[in-house]
């Protein structure tokens, strides 16, 4: 009777877990998810670079659910990298320029022009003027002064100057050695259909250097510059690149804006507009679309210097640009112009390193502005860095998913007490592959259709499952209880004739 009921009572058990297996809606729809981590070097401690697949999986945007373990499941030290850049002062500075006129100043002796002072500084020993008949082709740009690491350089151009000019960018610290910063660059400045179309910011990448060397690539058409503003930023770590997501096209479209989705959780740092039309001009502005239950803009991982600085200089308030559900986020002007001397393209927004549930891209007025189909976007973000202290045998794991106690990030300087934080690119390579989830929107209906919010998913079979489930396990344990119960009587019974016999 015994081993009955200890299979009934095992029987029971398996039917609950079936049921639980049955029943993923009672069950948390996200568990733990994990990835294998590649390390270089012999350690101890190695740098990662999260890709941005992991925000769709994690718990929240910070991502403080990540977790490292090691290959005995044991969890391990780790830091975040990216939190130094808080601290971080942002310095705008107009540096001296010094031409130089002719092609033999690009490798020769340039004692004729300038001398350098003990700070590494230049000062100008001849006169030269600029003008229509008499152009610069290359210009030293004096950066010995700009504190950290060079962010972007803002050219002023004369205004007369109209057209589309392209350049080559190098940095030296000597004025000997030069290294190539970017190959082909391009700074527009024209009137088209109306509108000033500008483009005049150079990204420096974080270069350190004392000196930059601006060489324009058409020495004849070589434009009038005035003067050259330069962003640095003093940080204790080298950002890795920006990672772009594949084109998402957008949701739906209204008369007046497109809206967008967007992959969760993840930051958006950087925006692209993909226009489909050339000789395409519009006003357009961004808005960031908020969750239902979320009131402000969610938690922001990277700060990006440039952002508050581009906000402050075209005199938006965000603050004051924000309703319940949308957060204004950007204003500009897109474009796609062919002109003679090539094409020119809008430059990538810059966006506050948020994230939001979707984007609508409004314009001015009639959204068919942006061409026909409307534009593709995509977004760019800034993978977080972290560093752990490998313990124990590979190969490391990256856990991330569920909420956790144990294991959670270390200040850095108690990770690495004997390290200084600028020593912390000495630390080995890692890496880890994470699958992006793709995002795509409906492109069949364009034209003036509404937007509207997705139907919910119902599965009746899960219902019909569960309902089953429920039922089996209700006939074994009323199985269970009643075979209980007729052994209880079985016992009393027995017990009655045997005192009925002993008397």
């Amino acid at each position: 009777m015994n081993n009955r009921r200890a299979m009934k009572i095992k029987a029971a058990m398996l039917a609950t877990a079936v049921l639980l297996q049955l029943s993923p809606g009672i069950a948390a729809t996200v568990g733990v998810q994990q990835a294998a981590i590649s390390t270089q070097g012999s350690g101890p401690y190695y740098r990662l670079n999260l890709p941005v697949g992991i925000y769709p999986g994690s718990v929240h945007p910070d991502l403080h659910d990540v977790r490292v373990r090691n290959a005995a499941g044991e969890l391990l030290s780790f830091s975040w990298v990216d939190t130094e850049t808080e601290t971080a002062e942002l310095h705008s500075t107009k540096v001296p320029l010094f031409p130089l006129p002719d092609e033999q100043s690009l490798t020769v002796n340039t004692a004729n022009s300038f001398r350098k002072n003990p700070d590494g500084s230049l000062t100008q020993l001849s006169e030269w003027k600029t003008g229509k008949k008499k152009t610069v082709p290359v210009w030293i740009l004096d950066v010995s002064q700009s504190k950290g690491q060079l962010l972007q350089a803002r050219l002023e151009l004369a205004a007369q100057v109209n057209g589309l000019f392209g350049f080559s960018l190098e940095a030296s610290d000597d004025l000997k050695n030069w290294r190539l910063i970017s190959a082909d660059e391009q700074v527009i400045q024209l009137q088209h259909q109306n509108a000033t179309v500008q483009k005049l910011e150079i990204n420096l990448y974080h270069a350190t250097a004392r000196y930059l060397r601006l060489r324009w690539r058409d020495a004849d058409q070589a434009p009038e510059l005035l003067g050259v503003t330069v962003d640095s930023q003093q940080q204790s770590y080298t950002p890795p690149p920006l990672q772009w997501s594949a084109l998402i096209q957008p949701k739906g479209c209204s008369n007046t804006y497109c809206d967008y989705p967007l992959p969760e959780k993840t930051p958006i740092d950087s925006l692209r507009l993909q226009l489909s039309e050339p000789n395409t001009l519009a006003t357009v502005s961004v808005w960031g679309q908020l969750p239902p239950a979320q009131a402000t803009s969610s938690y922001r991982h990277h700060h990006n210097p440039l952002y508050p600085l581009h906000v402050l200089r075209h005199h938006k308030q965000v603050a004051a640009q924000q309703t319940d559900r949308e957060v204004w986020l950007n204003e500009t002007l897109v474009y796609r112009l062919s002109l003679p001397n090539g094409e020119a393209k809008s430059p990538d927004l810059l966006m506050d390193g948020a994230s939001y549930k979707g984007l609508r891209l409004q314009t001015t007025g009639p959204v068919s502005s942006l061409g026909k189909p409307p534009p593709g976007l995509q977004i760019a973000s800034l993978p977080r860095s972290l560093v752990f202290l490998a313990r124990g045998k590979g190969p490391y794991i990256l856990e991330w998913g569920v909420e956790a106690k144990d294991g959670a990030a270390l200040p850095l300087h108690t990770l690495m007490p004997n390290l200084k934080i600028a020593q912390l690119i000495k630390a080995d390579d890692a890496s880890v592959e994470i699958a992006s989830q793709p995002v795509i929107g409906e492109t069949e209906k364009f034209a003036t259709a509404p937007v509207t919010a997705p139907a919910k998913e119902h599965k009746p079979w899960l219902w019909a499952a569960l309902a089953a489930g429920l039922a089996i396990l209700g006939a074994m344990v009323w199985s269970l209880l009643k075979s209980m119960s007729i052994q209880k009587e079985d016992t009393k019974k027995d017990t009655t004739e045997d005192m009925t016999e002993a008397k």
